[in-house]
């Protein structure tokens, strides 16, 4: 990845994120309807508890961009996208080029390859295949495309491990747009074609109008992401409405870690994996007490041998009580903030001492830790509850 774009493996924990679109370009262009994910109102403390929904993510809310309809999952990619232009130093209409090719080959999603495609040896099957090991919005079958772009490995450009960064394969997408002679001023379509050397060349133009609309909204957040990318996140998802006085379970996702001795050591808390970037909210009502990266670096994944919590949030929640929101992607809490109860925190990652995507939660009494799941429990939370997301 290049020197200009190495401030964006901090995008890495924030990758599908608005930062400032929404209020940047919600009063300037209309044509953004923001659409707020339903959220049940959670019942009375000891009734059981409403799961965070996971269908906000870190990318922020669905949009209607001319006339089409974008879940937050095509608007965090498309964030992504143009983010990293932004960051290369290239105008508005690399991205649109960009984004009609994203959305022709994909419809801007991070599509991984189950290797099936007949064209494709047992060989590069295999290798193909190892794209399901990473992050991905659906499957595709094309030869050996993947990612948003259906960018080939056997094409040179990239190993699957890097075409499945979304970063990348927008990078990998701009490399190759550059060198396409007056770019700049052949029609879109050409200089689409002119990257991808597609079967279908002449679709790209189908999609202009949405690819223009969409960057001029997402081009003041991808400006300003490009010249700060370190940092806490503006928090887009909208917080859960929660009863005065109840307990919430903070995240969706699945309980796959307990408390208890693990491998000779107290592991302090339990965990919930559910997909990168799930939200994350405050349990109960509370003071921010730390809102930080408490490791050497947060700007990417961490490892077993890289010591802290990574992206921490800790609150206060009175009489003793506090609770920890661990290995997070990015946070959106401030430390001495006031919360309620349902108030978004950040998003599930593996930053610090993690080896996978989680939220690794701790429950503390004047400072020494307990059991998460019985005191939980008490107060009407079932941890251990099977959730998808």
């Amino acid at each position: 990845m290049s020197g200009t774009v190495e401030g964006l493996a901090r995008a890495y924990a924030k990758r599908w994120l608005w930062k400032t679109a929404a209020p940047v370009a919600i009063p300037v262009f209309g044509v953004l309807t923001l659409l707020l994910i339903p959220l049940a109102v959670l019942a009375a403390p000891e009734a059981s508890t409403s799961v965070a929904s996971s269908s906000c993510s870190i990318g922020g809310t669905g949009a209607s961009v001319a006339g089409t309809e974008l879940d937050s999952v095509q608007m965090g990619h498309a964030q992504t996208i143009v983010t990293v232009a932004a960051a290369l130093g290239l105008d508005p209409y690399a991205a649109t080029v960009a984004l009609a090719t994203a959305y022709q080959e994909s419809r801007i999603r991070m599509l991984a390859n189950d290797g099936s495609s007949p064209e494709l040896t047992a060989e590069q099957a295999a290798v193909t295949a190892t794209s399901l090991t990473y992050p991905h919005d659906g499957l595709g079958s094309d030869h050996d495309s993947v990612n948003t772009f259906q960018q080939r490995w056997t094409a040179e450009w990239g190993t699957v491990a890097q075409l499945m960064d979304p970063v990348y394969a927008a990078e990998a997408f701009y490399r190759r747009l550059v060198e396409v002679p007056n770019w700049r001023t052949i029609p879109l379509t050409q200089a689409a074609q002119a990257v991808q050397v597609s079967a279908l060349g002449g679709a790209y133009a189908q999609w202009e109008p949405l690819a223009r609309e969409l960057t001029a909204v997402l081009w003041p957040a991808a400006q300003a992401t490009a010249a700060d990318p370190g940092g806490a996140v503006a928090g887009v998802c909208p917080g859960l409405p929660v009863a005065a006085g109840s307990w919430i379970r903070p995240t969706a996702g699945t309980f796959t870690s307990g408390y208890g001795l693990r491998g000779g050591a107290l592991h302090a808390g339990v965990d919930i994996a559910g997909p990168r970037d799930t939200p994350v909210y405050a349990m109960a009502d509370g003071t921010v007490v730390t809102a930080a990266c408490t490791s050497a670096y947060c700007s990417r994944d961490g490892s077993l041998s890289l010591a802290g919590y990574g992206n921490l949030v800790e609150l206060d929640h009175g009489g003793g009580v506090t609770t920890r929101y661990a290995h997070l992607s990015a946070y959106t809490a401030t430390a001495g903030q006031r919360v309620r109860a349902g108030a978004l925190l950040g998003f599930q990652g593996s930053t610090g001492n993690s080896t996978g995507v989680h939220l690794h939660l701790e429950v503390r009494l004047d400072g020494a830790s307990v059991d998460p799941v019985p005191w939980l429990a008490d107060r009407g939370v079932d941890l251990r509850a099977s959730d998808a997301g």
